[in-house]
């Protein structure tokens, strides 16, 4: 049994571990097809509180949110329903990004063939896409989150 003043240090530790765990919220910017890319609208719908420490991000990250919908990511185990954490930054041959592709925005991996860039899907039914426009990679998967049905 944990005397009165070992309940209270504990207490203490998890009052300070909150704090600290929600010195960094992530903004949740609606949702990102991972399918037939589409016009979408960025709105605010709240905030994850994160552990940076957690991602790793450093103290300047630059961070949103998005929910996924759409199944043309489950090869890599995106699914319909997770939220997938972004970074804005440059991105790399193979990094899974949101992207704005001739207006359309979409969730694919980040494709760079002999200098020209596309997105490809991790899905076998869903096509490649090259840009006829315009490529514009909004941010850079860092995480993914999947809450548990209850």
């Amino acid at each position: 049994m944990l005397s009165h003043r070992q309940k209270h240090l504990l207490q203490l530790l998890w009052l300070s571990q909150t704090r600290s765990w929600l010195r960094h919220q992530i903004p949740l910017l609606g949702s990102i097809i991972a399918g037939k890319p589409e016009a979408g609208e960025s709105r605010m719908d709240g905030c994850i509180d994160i552990d940076p420490t957690t991602l790793r991000l450093p103290k300047n990250a630059r961070t949103f949110a998005l929910k996924v919908r759409g199944d043309s990511m489950r090869n890599a185990a995106i699914l319909e329903g997770d939220i997938v954490i972004m970074e804005f930054r440059e991105a790399k041959h193979g990094d899974i990004v949101a992207a704005l592709i001739d207006g359309e925005t979409t969730l694919k991996r980040f494709v760079l063939q002999n200098g020209a860039p596309y997105l490809r899907a991790s899905n076998p039914k869903y096509p490649d896409l090259i840009p006829a426009r315009e490529l514009v990679i909004q941010g850079v998967l860092i995480a993914l989150l999947r809450l548990s049905e209850r």
